[in-house]
């Protein structure tokens, strides 16, 4: 368990979860930075600290746990992450590709029920190499939040983000309040990963932060078997979303109206499929993302490559 104060014990495994999950080259970077690990093949860390972390390393010669310490513990658990994974970075002497940005706001509309388009305009040379998945961090008055690209169009110069709404949230404030002409900073560099969807049985599922990212993915589908698609809303007006997108042949879409907490209609939902995942992608909350990864893995024999569900905010 963790010692980490003022963080409890469902906090820290929120927080282990989702590096293990969503940062597995950042994690090998501590391994070859700061452990004795012999060509270190993968990391998991398995403990959080005050000071410190423990992680799990894969290796030539096996497997072995070590204790990395943070290289700060002024600031909240996520930035003593941060900053360690920094100074592996310039020991190892290797920058994340990255790029900052400024775009101007140009348009915003709303594509469905709670959800705020804006439409940026770009540098056509900040949006080369884009595919479904690309995401950009967006400077916010309360710091740095993560939003995919739901659309890029380089010849115009225009990048579409889509931003759910929560409510008074400090991300969904920031979009709401958001006018043509306003700046906007971004940093580049970020791909979803995904596993490989194109072979059949794939399965996508996911609540309406998810929506872009899913919306991307389908009308990218390449010639192949159109997958089973599980999306959970709140509001019916929501299913508008994909008005505009041809589904792949062979598409099954079903839309889960939400009953009890975020991310529980879908999880009965994934249980009560009658029909085998060979790999599968989803995003929603934090804690329904581990119950349905946790249980497609289970009843479908899915290794972590080829089943890829996310926490895209903290439930």
């Amino acid at each position: 368990m963790t010692t980490l104060p003022h963080l409890s014990a469902e906090e820290a495994a929120a927080i282990i979860d989702h590096v293990n999950e969503d940062h597995p080259a950042e994690l090998l970077l501590l391994a070859r930075a700061f452990t004795p690990a012999p060509t270190p093949d993968a990391a998991a860390v398995t403990a959080l600290y005050e000071g410190g972390l423990d992680l799990q390393v894969t290796h030539a010669a096996g497997q072995d746990t070590y204790r990395v310490p943070f290289t700060t513990t002024d600031v909240p658990p996520k930035g003593r992450l941060r900053a360690t994974v920094a100074a592996a970075r310039e020991a190892l002497n290797e920058q994340p590709r990255t790029r900052e940005v400024r775009w101007t706001v140009q348009a915003v509309t709303s594509p469905g029920a709670d959800l705020r388009r804006l439409t940026l305009h770009a540098d056509p040379d900040t949006l080369t190499g884009w595919r479904p998945g690309y995401a950009a961090r967006f400077r916010t008055p309360a710091g740095e939040r993560t939003y995919t690209l739901r659309r890029v169009h380089p010849q115009a110069a225009l990048v579409e983000v889509d931003v759910y709404l929560h409510g008074d949230t400090p991300g969904s404030v920031w979009a709401a309040g958001l006018q043509p002409g306003d700046p906007v900073e971004a940093i580049l560099g970020r791909h979803e990963t995904l596993p490989d969807l194109h072979g059949g049985a794939a399965l996508l599922l996911g609540d309406e932060t998810a929506l872009p990212t899913l919306a991307a993915l389908l009308e990218h589908w390449p010639d192949a078997p159109g997958p089973r698609v599980l999306i959970e809303i709140a509001d019916p007006g929501g299913a508008r979303y994909l008005d505009d997108v041809r589904l792949p042949p062979g598409t099954h879409l079903s839309w889960v109206p939400r009953a009890g907490p975020s991310g529980q209609a879908l999880t009965r939902a994934a249980a009560s499929l009658d029909t085998p995942v060979r790999a599968a992608w989803g995003a929603l909350g934090s804690r329904a993302a581990r119950e349905i990864r946790t249980l497609l893995r289970a009843a479908h024999g899915l290794d972590p490559a080829s089943c890829r569900v996310v926490g895209y905010w903290q439930s």
